[in-house]
């Protein structure tokens, strides 16, 4: 029993923090990666809980950050080899959420399985799925 409780939560100290999902999302699947962008698309996050996801998932080693145009005040954010390992997380959230969360999720509140991306509703997401580094 202990096998199974420690990496679960060894691996939601990290993942399972307020935002830190909704920060992997954008930068992987919403191509969301420069630091003043984050902010804007996750209603609710502070600049300071912002900075301390940032920090937290660069340290564990989840995103890096990319400097652009030489300047250190001016970064882009990048997933890692071990940040895009989270993504089939990200879409098991998507399916779960797809499925019983279909009245918050869409407009017509139809439930649905996302079992593929020809189906319309996913082609978007599928579509900035393929932009992922």
């Amino acid at each position: 029993m202990e096998f199974v409780e420690w990496p679960i939560k060894s691996t939601l100290g990290v993942l399972g923090k307020k935002w830190t999902m909704l920060i992997l999302r954008d930068i992987a699947f919403r191509g969301i990666d420069w630091f003043s962008r984050l902010l804007e698309s996750v209603p609710g996050l502070t600049r300071r809980v912002r900075s301390m996801r940032l920090k937290e998932l660069e340290k564990e080693g989840f995103i890096e950050c990319i400097e652009y145009q030489k300047s250190p005040m001016i970064v882009r954010w990048t997933l890692t080899q071990k940040g895009g390992e989270t993504l089939p997380i990200l879409m098991r959230f998507i399916a779960f959420g797809s499925k019983w969360h279909a009245d918050e999720v869409f407009a017509d509140k139809i439930p649905e399985l996302f079992a593929s991306c020809s189906n319309q509703r996913h082609s978007k997401l599928c579509s900035d799925m393929k932009r992922i580094r």
